[in-house]
This record gives C-alpha cells, structure tokens and sequence, in this order.
C-alpha cells in the first residue's frame, strides 16, 4: 500500500475516534442546563429539558421537553426534539439542518438548507424549505396559544375570560417543499397542502354558552409559481355553524415584506353563532342584511396591507 494512502488513512481514523471520544464524553448534561438557563432567560419561558444527548454524526436530542408561560397557566409538552445538520450538502457549497418534533405518536419533520456563498452575500433566504406533519396533535400547542393571549400584559380583560374558555383539539398532517430563489422570487417553485383531523373547536364552556364545533372541513393549499404564491380557492375551515373561506395569491418580491398581497376572506356565522354574535359583523360592515357573513379583502404589502370589510 502506497505510503499517502496509509497517511490518509490513519489521519482519517484519528479524526473519527477524536469525534467518537468527543461524543462519549462531552458533558451534555451540563449544556442541558446551560441551554435551558439560556432560551428560558432570553424568551421570558420557562424551559425544562428531560434528557439532552448526542445524535450521530452531529446533531443533539432532546426528549421530555416542557415549556411554561411567564405566568405560568398552561405547559407546552414535547416527547422528543431532534436538530441534526447535514454533512452532505458541504460538499457542493450549502448548509443544511433538520429538526425533528414529536407529540404522542404525532411527527413534525423540517428541513431546509442555505448557500454559503449566498450567506457572504448577505442573502439569508433558504434554497429549500419542507415541511412534514402526520398526525402531530395541536391540542396543547393552542392552548398555549391561547393562554399567552388572555394572560399577555396586552390582554383585554373583557376579553381575555372568553378567550380562555375556548379550546380545540384536533392533529395536523400535511407536506410542503418550496425551492426558494432569494435574487430573483419569480423563479421560485413548489406547493404546500395541510389538514386538521379529528379537529373540534370547543365552546360549550358555561362563560360561552355555544355548542362544540366539529369541523368538517379544515383544508390549506397554495402553489408557488411564476413568482406568486397562489392559495387553493377550496382552502378554509367549515364546520355546522361557522365557515372562513379565503383565496387569492401573494407577488413575492426580494423583500418579502414588501411582497403585495390580494387576498378576500369570507367569515361566515350560522344558527346559534349567527344568534349571539351577528350584531358584531353587522356592526363591522354597517350593514344589517349581510346575513351573518364578513368579507375582508386584503391588499398591499405584506408589511402593511390595507383591510376593506364589506
């Protein structure tokens, strides 16, 4: 054997029993409190992390996560997190990381990747985004939501009882993958499609007085092509006595905020919903005969779209 290979091969076995020795050894329960201590110091959340360890060959996983609200009214609980970066996409100029969530049998799976000659350049858009879901339950995640929003420095205290009686369960499954162009949006492709099963809006607490909504119906679709993402005219919500439709389409630009939108959204309330809050959009659209039915549409920039309701 040639004397450059054996050097190779032996600098080569160095490197991986180094990595090896470092993954056995690193103190990973010491960066489990230090990265708890951190994000809860920097987020204002209370953050616990049952177990932290490696993943192979560089990555971190993390399992038995709970997160508090500052005010400590609800926790959001995740069985496992895993963020990997991935080795091979090195090898022709892009940095690529995944990061994996789990929730009961629930699975959430997101990647992406940058170019790194893009990042010298200062363009921080992603060549590639997916997403994957199956079965991942939003119950907790809602209700914490939801707590943050009634309990937040902000809230409304009129409000903020109502908001706190609301809650839902249901699992979110669904894909997307988008091939992002960050100089030229036009050239950017790809689609996404998500569903809500088992998914029930519940409103029977006594402070609402409003029967459970089964939704029948809880579609979003939108494609990415010739430089605007167009959303399904199908997508919306619908359940026995509540209905929110929208369709329309975003124009991307290199500044995505300055991306302009016309999007309409369609609200519709029927029977007891229609009963107890009608006089709401009746009083938004100044119109008494709009049967319980509010229209927005939508248009302008991303960052500052203007609202007409009729």
């Amino acid at each position: 054997m040639k004397t450059w290979i054996k050097v190779t091969l032996l600098v080569g076995l160095f490197f991986a029993s180094f990595i090896l020795f470092v993954f056995m050894t690193f103190p990973y329960e010491v960066l489990k409190e230090s990265l708890s201590a951190e994000i809860s110091q920097s987020t204002g959340y209370t953050v616990r992390i049952g177990k932290l360890s490696s993943n192979f060959p560089v990555g971190l996983h993390a399992s038995n996560i709970k997160v508090d609200s500052p005010q400590s009214t609800t926790t959001l609980t995740l069985s496992s997190l895993d963020v990997d970066v991935s080795l091979l996409p090195l090898f022709i100029g892009k940095v690529g990381a995944d990061v994996t969530l789990t929730s009961g049998t629930g699975i959430i799976e997101l990647g992406g990747n940058l170019g790194i000659f893009d990042l010298i350049n200062g363009i921080t858009v992603p060549n590639r985004v997916t997403f994957f879901a199956k079965d991942f339950p939003l119950d907790q995640a809602v209700s914490f939501g939801l707590a943050i929003a009634a309990n937040g420095p902000d809230a409304n205290p009129m409000v903020a009882p109502l908001i706190s009686a609301i809650g839902f369960t249901g699992n979110l499954n669904g894909k997307m993958d988008f091939k992002l162009d960050g100089k030229n949006p036009t050239l950017s492709t790809g689609s996404a499609a998500f569903n809500l099963t088992k998914a029930q809006l519940k409103l029977s607490h006594p402070s609402l007085g409003l029967p459970d909504q089964d939704l029948v119906k809880a579609d979003i679709a939108a494609k990415v092509e010739a430089g605007s993402m167009v959303f399904d005219p199908k997508s919306g919500f619908v359940s026995d006595e509540l209905e929110l439709l929208t369709e329309g389409k975003i124009v991307l630009k290199p500044d995505l905020f300055a991306s302009m939108m016309d999007m309409k959204i369609v609200f519709k309330l029927d029977k007891t919903m229609k009963e107890k809050f009608g006089f709401i959009i009746d009083a938004v659209t100044g119109n008494s005969t709009n049967e319980g039915q509010l229209t927005m549409q939508v248009r302008g920039p991303v960052g500052q779209p203007a609202v007409t309701t009729f």
